[in-house]
Parts: structure tokens; sequence; C-alpha cells
């Protein structure tokens, strides 16, 4: 009996394990919904915005764990410290340890933007900003705007707006700012707390946090004006339910448009940063920055002919290229040549600089057939030399455009008798005329032109004895067709502009991450533009002022007091259809930043005249219910 009993109690308590456990298992736990509420700042030591602070630390609670995100980079102290003050955690709170003395009635800003979050969901705080004074009162006035690319329009994130009570032009590269703020990821900044005077105004993509302009490679941005910020006091209706209106006063501070367009300045320094001998034929000279000198080489040890080389560019204007035409000079494995360019000397002057290189050429074939005659003792088949160039035939060839030929090295003689052009017609070929043209900009390309008709085949053959280079090679023979596109294919967009100044750029681009340049037009009056053989897309458009008519957009230049050229961007889209005509005006607004000035008087009328307005509202409501 007893033995029944242990028995079934055991048989119980399995079942009812089983039964916990089962239950136990149905499914995993959801943890509830998630946490989107930002922490919440409970008490701060001192208290914030306190008065006739000594320094030392700072404290802040929050009524949750919180974390630092990318603090380095988003914190800031104005005016700015020579040395940051230490950020850490502590338990539920943020120490601030600040590591200098303070300045004697000043009020500071400790901005640590949106580098607060929770520690679970990352939920940020928000713009959050620590104020203390030194003195007896606060400082309130403050200066608000926006800071973009000159040359895009794009904001510029995380830039530092500097302010500087000290309006001598050489402060950007000598002085620490009296007050800084950053750019938000619009472009917007705030700078806050800023005690009466006039002041200077920079922005700076500050690379070494050193608060300084150190020249070309951090981008720079200044407002031309002296800046006097300033507070108005005004009235203000509001409404506090039903028909009552109550007036309240408020304060506007200005200024708060100030628009700053930032820009890199060509570099001033100039230097051979590097030269090699990539082929027997050709010498390559590298500098720094584009530059517009040109350079002197005389070899030593023999005297060359005056008309050795041809010379060539790159589109960066930074290397040039010399093409050896003279036998007896490239067929030397070693050239010791004596330079003389133009360098940026200890004073950052341009002047005359003499140097002496060595360039040498090591024949790969002739290390190949060493190497290979030591392997297996086999002769080296030597390869022919050969001319080449890419001539690009394509089966949609645009209407508009000629067909680019590059080659491969400077062309010396072109023999028409060798180049064979015809237009195809059913089964015939008919030759017609042609020409080809060297490109003014680049050495090795040329532009194949003729006027296509639409909707019609070509066929082209080159012989082997086409093209010949300065070294008397000959160009390998090629055969293409092309095929034109139909002329219904293209829209067409006719754009009024109005508003033009001086000599502008009207430009059409293409939609889309990349800034895709379709066409130019300058300009010099207002007048209708008109784009033709455009490809059915959405475009916009961009507009340039062109102050020294050189036909290219240009940046500023600090020192010299040259702002970069402004550009405007119009985003509306302009869908082009095939076999359609699209009309559109754009207006040019004025170039010069506009400062709005409120002044108290014209405030107090538009108080007056909402008073007025709402009287009639309530005018209204009242007679309706009678």
């Amino acid at each position: 009996m007893n033995l029944k009993k242990i028995a079934l109690n055991i048989l119980l308590g399995l079942s009812v394990s089983l039964f916990i456990y089962s239950c136990a298992n149905q499914g995993y736990p959801t943890g509830g919904p998630i946490d989107e509420t930002p922490p919440r700042v409970t008490e701060t030591r001192p208290e914030n915005y306190a008065l006739n602070f000594k320094g030392g630390k700072i404290e802040i609670f929050f009524n949750e764990f919180v974390k630092l995100e990318n603090i380095n980079e988003k914190f800031v102290v104005s005016p700015p410290f020579k040395k940051t003050p230490t950020v850490k955690l502590k338990g539920r709170s943020i120490y601030v340890k600040l590591e200098e003395e303070l300045k004697e009635n000043t009020t500071y800003t400790l901005d640590f933007g949106d580098g607060i979050v929770d520690n679970n969901e990352g939920n940020p705080l928000g713009e959050y900003q620590f104020v203390f004074s030194t003195g007896e009162t606060i400082d309130s006035l403050s200066i608000k705007g926006k800071v973009d690319n000159s040359f895009d329009e794009t904001p510029v994130e995380k830039s530092m707006v500097m302010a500087y009570l000290n309006t001598h032009d050489s402060v950007p590269m000598t002085t620490i700012p009296d007050y800084i703020a950053l750019t938000d990821s619009a472009g917007y900044f705030q700078l806050n707390n800023l005690k009466e005077g006039t002041y200077k105004l920079f922005a700076l993509v500050d690379g070494n946090r050193d608060y300084l302009y150190n020249g070309p490679g951090e981008m720079i941005g200044y407002f031309d004006e002296l800046i006097v910020p300033s507070a108005h006091r005004f009235e203000q209706l509001d409404s506090i339910g039903g028909d009552s209106v109550v007036i309240r006063q408020a304060i506007a501070l200005e200024p708060n448009n100030i628009h700053i367009r930032m820009f890199d300045e060509e570099n001033p320094l100039q230097y051979l940063t590097g030269y090699k001998r990539p082929r027997r034929e050709k010498l390559e000279f590298e500098f720094n920055a584009k530059r517009t000198d040109s350079l002197k080489i005389d070899f030593i040890g023999f005297e060359e002919n005056p008309d050795w080389f041809l010379a060539e560019i790159n589109e960066r204007k930074d290397t040039l290229s010399f093409w050896i035409t003279d036998s007896t000079i490239y067929q030397r494995d070693t050239l010791l040549a004596a330079l003389e360019y133009f360098k940026t000397d200890s004073t950052n002057q341009l002047s005359l600089f003499q140097d002496t290189v060595k360039l040498n050429f090591k024949d790969p074939k002739k290390a190949k057939a060493k190497q290979s005659k030591k392997k297996d003792k086999k002769k080296v088949k030597i390869k022919k030399p050969q001319y080449k160039f890419n001539f690009k035939t394509s089966t949609k060839q645009d209407l508009h455009k000629n067909i680019t030929i590059s080659f491969d090295e400077p062309l010396a003689r072109i023999n028409y008798d060798s180049i064979h052009f015809y237009q195809l017609k059913d089964t015939l070929e008919i030759p017609v005329d042609f020409k080809i043209e060297k490109d003014p900009k680049k050495l090795l390309q040329y532009n194949f032109v003729y006027k296509w008709e639409p909707e019609t085949s070509y066929k082209i053959d080159i012989d082997s004895t086409a093209f010949q280079n300065i070294y008397g090679v000959f160009s390998d023979s090629f055969e293409g067709k092309i095929r034109t596109r139909e002329l219904e294919h293209y829209g067409k967009l006719f754009l009024n502009v109005s508003g033009v100044k001086i000599p502008t750029l009207v430009q059409l681009l293409e939609t889309g991450k990349n800034e895709k340049l379709v066409q130019t037009k300058k300009i010099e009056s207002d007048q209708t533009v008109i784009f033709d053989y455009l490809e059915p897309k959405t475009y916009i458009i961009k507009v340039i002022e062109d102050e020294n008519d050189n036909g290219t957009w240009d940046t500023g230049n600090y020192q010299e007091k040259i702002q970069p050229e402004q550009v405007y961007y119009f985003y509306k889209e302009l869908k082009v259809r095939s076999n359609w005509e699209v009309e559109d005006k754009i207006m040019i607004p004025s170039s010069k930043e506009v400062m709005f000035e409120i002044h108290e008087d014209d405030l107090l009328d538009k108080v007056e005249e909402m008073k007025e307005a709402i009287d009639q509202k309530v005018k209204k409501k009242r007679g309706k219910k009678e």
C-alpha cells in the first residue's frame, strides 16, 4: 500500500512538472513595446544658467542611464577653450571637468548637440546646451543662419561657425574666435549667448580642431559685412480659448538669416612632387597643384634641338608631359636634365627655381629577353610596333555629336586616301565627305566631324596606313558601322531667363545623385535659351554668375576678399519627352545676401493689423451666436 502511494505521488509530481514546463515554453517573451522616450535631465550641479560660476566641474543627472555618441565631434564650448574639457559618464550622470581658468563676466555655452542618447534604444536627448556665466548676468544675443557649399549649394554639416569681436582681416588665421557653433545636418547654425558688440563671422571645416584657418586644404567661408546682433521687444497676440485674446511681450533676436558660402581656395603653394620616365619617349613631371607657367628643360652633356618635344598637360593642369621627338635623345637610357620653373619660397612668393634630375629608362623588353635566355635560351618573339587608336562607333549615334578619336601617342599625319566613309542606302555605299579636327585642349584627341542625317546608316573603313605617329609607326586597320538616332527621339527646352546682370552660364543638369552636366549656354542679358537634342529625361537648371567672364565657375580667396562666384539651383523638375517641346522660365535673384532688419515701429504696426483682424473675427462669431 505504501509503495503504491509513493509511486502515485511520483507520477503526480512528474505530471505537474511536465505541465508547468510545457506552460513555460509556449513562446519567448516579446519584451513589450520599443522604448522611444528620450532621456530627461532631472538635475544639474550647478543649475543651468547659473551666475557667478567659478569653474571646476559640472554634473548633469538623468532619469535613466545614458551614453555619449560621437561626443568628440559634437561637443563644443563657446567661447572655446584651448584645452577641451573632459566629458565622462558617471552612473546616471555626465561629468564635465573644465581644464582652464574662465574669463571674467563671460557667458559660456556647453553644446552637446545630439550626442547624448539613452543607453538602451539610443533615443537622443536632443540639442542640449548647458549655460553659465562668470558674472552677474547671462548674455542673450544670438546670430542664426545657414552654411552651404558654394559650388553646389549643398549644406555643410559640422562646419565650425566662428564669431570674432576683433574685426581685423587676419583673425581667422591668427586668433581663436570669441564664440563658436557647429552646423547641423541641414547646414543651420545658432551662435547663442553673445555679448553686445560688432562681430566678424566665418565658417570653417576645421580638420585639426585648432580653431584657426590653415589655408588651402580647409574649407572656409565668410560673411562680407560686420554684424551687430540685437534684440527687439514686440507684442504678440495669443488666444487663450473662446473669444479671449491677450497681448504678450516677446523678444525677436536678430540677425536670424545669415548665409555663408563655403569654398576651397586654390592652393597658392607650387612645387614639384615627382618626375618619371614611364616610357623611352615620354617624360612626366607632377606638381602639387594647377600651374600656369611653363617648365624649361635643358639636357646636360649634349645640345638638344629646340623642337625636341611635344608638350601635353592633363585636365587638372598639375602634370606636364613631354613627348620626345628627337631619336638621338630618347635612345639614351639615362638623361640628366636641368629644370627651371617657378616654386613657392619660404616667404610664400613664387620665385624662379633650378634643379637637376636624372631620368632613367629600363627597357622591359630587354629585361624579359635576358630572363628568358637564362631559362631556356629560346628566341624571344618581338611584336611589331603598332600605333593604337580608339574610334567609338555606335548604333545610337547622336545627331549633334562628333565621334572622338583617341590616340595613345601624338599624331604626325593623316592619310585621308586611306579612310573611306560611306552612307548606306539599301545596298549602295555612297562616299561622303568628312573632316578630322584636332581637339584644341587635348594633344592625343581628335574629332571626326560630319553633319549626321537622322535614321541613317554609315560605314567606315580605315586602312593600316591612315594614321602615322611622330615615331613613324602606322596604325592598324579598322572597320565599323554607325546608325544615327531618329530626330523624333529628342525633345527641346525653351527657357526664358530674366534677372541677368552680368555674364551668366545657364547649365542643364540631369537629375540624380551626381551632378551630370548636359549643356551650357552663355548669356549676357535676359533672353530665351534653347536646349535642343535632349534625351527624354528629367532635368534641372543651374546658373553661374560668371563675374570674370572666363566660361567656368571660380572659387573664392579670402585674403584677396574674393567670394566664390554665385551659383543658383532651380530644382523644379523639367520633364522632357521625345518629339516634344517644353517651355519654362526662371528669374535670377539678387546675388547679394540681404539682412532683413526688423524695426520696432514696423512690428507695432503689424501687431495693430493683427488686433484689427482678430476683432473682426470676434464680431463675426458674436453675430452668428445672436
